[in-house]
């Protein structure tokens, strides 16, 4: 019988043959003899391999995503028909085993081995060019009452920084949500563009945010068209409701290259951005309450922009003939001046200039043999009329010594609307155009 002192030696002793316990388990995969060094076998060392260890379980190993390493075996079902096995074969116990451990219901090994969809972003970027070259622009050329002067090639799309590419992709794929869901909010089958449409939308607003946090980048015209071409987005898509701060933003960058004037005349590239901000500031005035109207530019400014650069193809969704433009401006000058003579003989001019606009003649001089256009003229014609006289009414800007005339031609200007808007409700190519009309 050995004595204590001799076996406590012999297990403290390194020079025993390891035991299955202290195999590191990369040792054990590789069926080697591990030396069972701390805190890394020396054989792992040597082969520059990260020792997993003695543990009791086998550690994790990491997977790229998509990648499988094994897949569960199914049973094949009973066939009729089928031939049945020859009886000297004999299954291993081995394939038995493994066949009962790793049996899995076909659905749950659907669901767990199904790999992650990797989509490279340049494949939404094509399908984007795709989509507008086969249902948006096809729709608007059909559409159309005159040519644009504002269509981007295609092949300038290579050219564009990813700041205003990701802002065009996640567009078009509102557009996509808008017209294949009635309601786009939880109907399933858009849920996937829903995720890829945030996806660009981030992309497009880091980009931005460093484009904007730079001093050298700040004042550049790409970050101000990129800024432009979100805000215009966001507002579109009505996702938030604070557009003004959005819009003073936009108006703070400009401001840091100059005016208005200064801007259009040094970068003739954001003419077409300014211009528009213009435009949608004079209508956005018309139905906010005069004690919270926005200010693109100071009214002479406006007038002479608008003046200068305005034409009735400039802005799609908002022909209006440019006689009534100034008009529509200096109607909403004139409600937030205080009550007096000055004002009210002014008011009485305005008025007499708009009702002395013919849409008859400045549409048969315009575009001649067009109907389109003379409804859209008259809608207009009817559309500011209303807008003055109520506009004016409620600031006490219009004379009262006859309030019965002047609801008269509230109730006269407001029935011709009603009537122009159902007749252009009824054509599909002035349907588009009735954003503002009141």
């Amino acid at each position: 019988m050995p004595e204590p002192s001799s076996s406590i030696s012999a297990l403290s002793s390194g020079s025993s043959t390891p035991t299955q316990r202290e195999q590191c388990w990369e040792c054990r995969r590789r069926r080697l003899v591990c030396d069972g060094g701390q805190p890394v076998c020396a054989k792992c060392r040597t082969a520059r391999i990260v020792c997993p260890g003695y543990a009791d379980k086998k550690p994790l190993t990491w997977l790229a995503p998509g990648q499988i390493k094994s897949r569960a075996r199914r049973r094949n079902p009973a066939v009729k028909g089928q031939r049945p096995p020859k009886q000297g074969k004999t299954t291993p116990p081995s394939d038995a085993i493994s066949e009962d451990a790793d049996s899995t219901p076909a659905k749950e090994e659907l669901e767990l081995g199904m790999p992650v969809e990797l989509r490279p972003e340049i494949c939404d970027i094509f399908d984007a060019m795709l989509y507008y070259n086969t249902r948006i622009y096809p729709d608007m050329i059909r559409n159309q009452l005159a040519p644009s002067r504002y269509v981007l090639p295609l092949r300038m799309v290579q050219h564009l920084p990813p700041s205003i590419t990701h802002t065009l992709v996640s567009i078009f794929l509102s557009h996509r949500i808008i017209q294949v869901a009635d309601n786009p909010a939880s109907d399933a089958l858009v849920k996937p563009l829903w995720t890829r449409m945030y996806h660009h939308r981030d992309i497009a607003i880091r980009s931005i945010n460093k484009l904007v946090g730079e001093e050298a980048s700040r004042k550049d015209v790409v970050t101000i068209i990129a800024v432009y071409t979100l805000l215009f987005a966001i507002l579109q898509q009505s996702f938030t409701p604070s557009w003004r701060i959005h819009m003073s933003g936009f108006l703070s960058l400009v401001h840091l290259r100059g005016s208005f004037t200064e801007v259009i005349r040094d970068t003739p590239e954001m003419e077409l951005s300014l211009i528009a901000i213009c435009i949608v500031g004079t209508f956005a005035n018309t139905t906010s309450p005069r004690h919270n109207l926005f200010h693109v530019a100071p009214t002479p400014s406006l007038l002479s922009l608008l003046s200068t650069f305005y034409t009735e193809t400039y802005f799609p969704s908002l022909p209006c003939p440019p006689p009534l433009l100034p008009l529509i401006i200096h109607t909403t000058a004139l409600r937030t001046a205080a009550p007096s003579p000055t004002t009210t003989s002014a008011t009485l001019r305005l008025l007499a200039e708009i009702d002395a606009f013919s849409p008859q003649t400045w549409s048969s001089s315009t575009y001649p043999s067009q109907p389109d256009w003379l409804l859209l003229a008259s809608t207009f014609h009817a559309a500011t009329a209303l807008y003055a006289l109520l506009a004016l009414h409620s600031s006490g800007a219009l004379p009262p010594s006859s309030p019965t005339g002047w609801a008269r031609a509230r109730t006269r200007h407001a029935t011709a609307l009603g009537a122009l808007l159902a007749s252009a409700m009824a054509a599909p190519r002035v349907r588009r155009r009735m954003v503002w009309p009141l």
